[in-house]
Formats: structure tokens, C-alpha cells, sequence
């Protein structure tokens, strides 16, 4: 009975053995990131209201996998990516009230990437779970644009409202270099899926995407801001692998060991 039950267990052992061995997956990417601007001109003092917050930006990809073997692995995709700026002015507020805090405006825009990243596995431990490492690059692609945005306070400079809280933001054609490293943390179904969280550390190597001009008026006085992003940011991504897709040494792999443990018996 214990010798049946050993051989099972080579068996079982086997077949997760084979699924992480010249094994193709494709899975679907989604997660959300902290993108930071930096400030590059203009007035280097502001008004104590004025706020440049890190812009929430987030991201979706189809992705594939390859796992070489149960240690590492390929990862690549295409997908979408947003970043973009963030300004605020703080308000007065109610203690009574829940209205807002802050007169803000927000500029997004999106870019196509195509990641290609290195991945190596730590053992699993008892439930099938385990640690990942890697790092790699993604290219980023977009296209020219200008947006305005604008937040009207009429009771700040009648004259001019619009100057109250403005921005002007504009993206450059090209493509864009980013370096990239990840931790993540993954769990294989006993049906072959997988379910991957990553914590991803993002810094590009090609400049300024995209740079925006920022003007507001406090007290009667303007004041004017520019900053650059480069879409740097550090974000959390949440992926689903389907089953393995077939391949050989699947197929060769798995029938050996079952006709090794059928002999036995």
C-alpha cells in the first residue's frame, strides 16, 4: 500500500515536474501604479495650497510565459499603459460637510508596450506556492498629443477665473526604453493554472514622455510650474495564466512515468 501510494506520488510529482519544462501559458495582466513626475522648470517656490501629487495610473496586458524549466522562466506581452500629471490646490472644508478637500486636475495618457522580462523560481513550499525574482525591459510607444485642463474659481481672480488652477500637458511621438525589475509571488492550480502577483519597479531610460506646464493663482499671485515624466513608478500587477499549452516533452513526459509506476505494481 505505501509503495503504491509512493509511486503515485512520483507520478503526481511528474506531471508538475513536466508543466514547468518547455511550457508555453498565456494569461491575462491587470494592475494599478504610483507614476511620478519630477519638477524641471519654472518657478521653484510655491504656494503652500499647491500640491503635485503622483498620478494613479494603471495598466493591462495579454501576456505569455515560458518556463524553461522549474527554474526559470520568460515573460512578454503587448499591452497598455497609462501615466500621466496630477495638481491640486487645497481648500477650506467643513467639519460638517464631506465636500472636497482639494481642487484638482488630472492629465492621462496612454501608451502600447511590449515588455521581455527573465524570471527565476524559488522552490514551492507545501501548498504549491513560491517566490519570484526578474528584470528585464519594456518598450513603450505613444503619439503626440496636448491636453488642456482647467479648474474655474470664481471667487479667486474675477477677472480671469480660468487662471485659478490650469495645466497643459503634451506627450512626444516615439518609443521609449524602460528597465524594469519585479518580485512577485505565485500559486500553481492543480488544473495548471496560475495565479501571479508582482510588485514592479518601473524606470525609463529615454527621457521625458510627456511634460505639462502647470498655472494657478492664490492670493493674486500667479505662480507657474513645469514638470517632466519619464514614466517611472512602482506598481502591484495581478496576472492569470491559463492551463499549459501542449507540448512535446509534456507529452513524452508524462506516460513514462506512469508505465514506471505500472510496472512496479
Amino acid at each position: 500500500m505505501k509503495k503504491g501510494l509512493f509511486l503515485i506520488f512520483i507520478v503526481v510529482a511528474s506531471i508538475g515536474i513536466a508543466q514547468e519544462n518547455n511550457t508555453w501559458r498565456i494569461g491575462i495582466q491587470w494592475g494599478g501604479q504610483d507614476n511620478h513626475a519630477k519638477f524641471i522648470g519654472g518657478m521653484d517656490e510655491a504656494n503652500a495650497r499647491f500640491h503635485q501629487k503622483s498620478f494613479g495610473a494603471g495598466s493591462f496586458n495579454v501576456i505569455g510565459r515560458y518556463d524553461i524549466n522549474n527554474r526559470w522562466m520568460i515573460q512578454t506581452g503587448l499591452g497598455f499603459n497609462s501615466f500621466g500629471f496630477e495638481f491640486a490646490l487645497a481648500e477650506n472644508y467643513s467639519f460638517l460637510g464631506k465636500g472636497a478637500r482639494s481642487s484638482t486636475i488630472k492629465t492621462e495618457f496612454v501608451a502600447f508596450e511590449i515588455p521581455l522580462m527573465g524570471f527565476y523560481k524559488f522552490n514551492p513550499n507545501c501548498r504549491n506556492a513560491k517566490w519570484l525574482v526578474g528584470g528585464g525591459f519594456a518598450s513603450n510607444m505613444i503619439g503626440s498629443q496636448t491636453i488642456n485642463k482647467s479648474y474655474a474659481n470664481k471667487t479667486e481672480g474675477a477677472t480671469t477665473p480660468s487662471r485659478y488652477l490650469n495645466s497643459r500637458a503634451t506627450s512626444a511621438n516615439g518609443g521609449y526604453l524602460m528597465l524594469r525589475f519585479a518580485v512577485g509571488r505565485e500559486k500553481v492550480f492543480k488544473k495548471g493554472g496560475i495565479l501571479n502577483a508582482t510588485l514592479m519597479f518601473n524606470a525609463g531610460l529615454s527621457g521625458s514622455m510627456a511634460k505639462a506646464t502647470v498655472n494657478y493663482t492664490v492670493d493674486g499671485q500667479d505662480y507657474t510650474h513645469q514638470f517632466s515624466n519619464e514614466g517611472n513608478y512602482v506598481g502591484l500587477k495581478l496576472a492569470y495564466f491559463f492551463r499549459p499549452l501542449k507540448s512535446k516533452i509534456f507529452k513524452n513526459t508524462t506516460p513514462k512515468a506512469i508505465k514506471v509506476s505500472s510496472q512496479n505494481n
